[in-house]
């Protein structure tokens, strides 16, 4: 053996050290990155789990999944988890039928535009695409940050937006209400108790109440009490698993309003979209065959989803290419007790290029407020020019019950508004329009 040879024998156990602690590290910082995933991520148990629009069997389907998929946890609501999907979409799944590991939604956090008017872009870059604009105030759900950039919620889907013109935020806004004054309370026997929807065991359960709490009562059917909860939605609890506390100062008037209490937040809320005409009605025609009722569906079907994005529960009269009767779309907002109706068109003159721009229509003068908090977003933010809040002798509103409002969001005959009511930039920012004018809406 020469020298060299011998050399060689000497580094060989040295190298092979090196290689042994690079593996190690390489498999500690995989093992760690697998726990991190797990730690927020469940496990399909049922062989095939439905994926929701929202955190309720109320909620449409969206999508699929299978057993023993595991997926990526966003939050955590009324025993339902907020998912990422695959394609980045969106999605809502029963805490029943998945398992987890500790996951809480105690993190979760949302940020407040801070910009006039911002980008909301596809990756976290500013040359990447543009899915939408969004405004000042405007609210979004945090996912995760990245250098510069957060992650958030938008139309269902994850996008990005710069951190220069986000402010984080503890929860979503709601109007700052009255302390209440001192009334009969419910209290919890020494057990957890489920808070119902009605009152029956046979109800949904929005959430739980811990032992020994202390519920605002606001009255009672047959054996259930009728309870006020922190976040302004009432709830029922069995009279045989809880008590009422002695009555010191009962405040009639405010007992009454706690009963009446009209939603004070978007995420309470359940909107009805209708997009207008539809089937064998195809509404206004413009002269290069674009239908309204495709439009209307196509804009609708955006506001659906940035209104899910804020929590709420959104319906729709049509979302597909159906003929729905004018009677039939009022008889779906009572059916849904919803808290309002928005009908979305779009229209055309008898004389091209006669009239351009939005206009906002009420019946009632009790849904004035709407009309005018939706149309003062449409008249900052809209593309178009605005012609203000009108009274509007329309079926779909003289006929509902329902807070209610009808929005004509430009003219297929015109030249101007051709050529931007159909495009997704145009869309997506009358849509945020609309989304500001509710939250305001209801948050007053």
């Amino acid at each position: 053996m020469d020298q060299n040879e011998s050399s060689l024998h000497k580094f060989l156990p040295k190298k092979n050290l090196f290689i042994a602690i690079i593996l190690l590290l390489l498999s500690i910082t995989v093992a760690s990155t697998i726990v991190l995933a797990n730690e927020n991520s469940v496990t399909v148990k049922a062989s095939t789990l439905n994926v929701r629009i929202g955190p309720g069997l109320s909620y449409d389907v969206v999508t699929q999944v299978n057993e023993n998929q595991r997926l990526n946890v966003l939050g955590e609501e009324n025993q339902w988890y907020k998912v990422r999907l695959s394609n980045d979409e969106i999605g809502w799944v029963a805490g029943w039928l998945v398992e987890n590991d500790e996951i809480t939604s105690e993190t979760q956090r949302y940020g407040r535009v801070t910009g006039k008017e911002i980008n909301i872009r596809q990756y976290a870059t500013t040359d990447s695409q543009i899915l939408g604009t969004v405004f000042e105030n405007t609210e979004l759900s945090i996912l995760f940050e990245e250098g510069d950039w957060y992650q958030v919620l938008y139309l269902g889907k994850v996008a990005w937006i710069h951190k220069d013109y986000v402010e984080i935020i503890d929860t979503l806004s709601a109007e700052p209400t009255e302390e209440t004054s001192s009334t009969q309370e419910v209290i919890v026997g020494d057990v957890q108790i489920n808070i119902r929807a009605a009152a029956s065991t046979d109800a949904e359960v929005l959430t739980t109440a811990e032992p020994n709490a202390r519920l605002i009562y606001l009255d009672q059917e047959q054996d259930w009490y009728k309870v006020q909860l922190n976040d302004g939605r009432t709830g029922f609890v069995a009279n045989w698993v809880t008590s009422l506390s002695n009555v010191e100062t009962v405040n009639v008037q405010e007992v009454e309003r706690q009963t009446n209490r009209a939603v004070t937040n978007l995420s309470e809320a359940t909107i009805m979209i209708d997009p207008g005409h539809g089937g064998k009605d195809p509404g206004a025609i413009s002269a290069n065959g674009l239908y309204e009722k495709d439009i209307a569906l196509s804009t609708a079907k955006i506001l659906q989803r940035r209104l899910q994005d804020a929590g709420a529960n959104v319906l729709l009269t049509r979302d597909d290419d159906t003929f729905i009767s004018l009677n039939d779309r009022v008889y779906l907002t009572h059916k849904a007790s919803a808290d309002a109706y928005i009908s979305i068109h779009f229209d055309a003159m008898e004389i091209a290029n006669s009239m351009t721009g939005t206009t906002t229509y009420y019946y009632s003068d009790n849904e004035k407020d709407l009309a005018d908090t939706v149309n003062a977003y449409l008249a900052q933010n809209g593309p178009l020019s605005n012609n203000g809040v009108r009274l509007g002798d329309y079926y779909v509103l003289r006929n509902n019950t329902q807070p209610s409002i009808l929005l004509e969001l430009g003219y297929l005959n015109h030249d101007v508004d051709i050529m931007q009511v159909n495009t997704q930039s145009y869309q997506s920012t009358v849509v945020e329009s609309i989304y500001q004018g509710l939250r305001d809406y209801f948050s007053n």
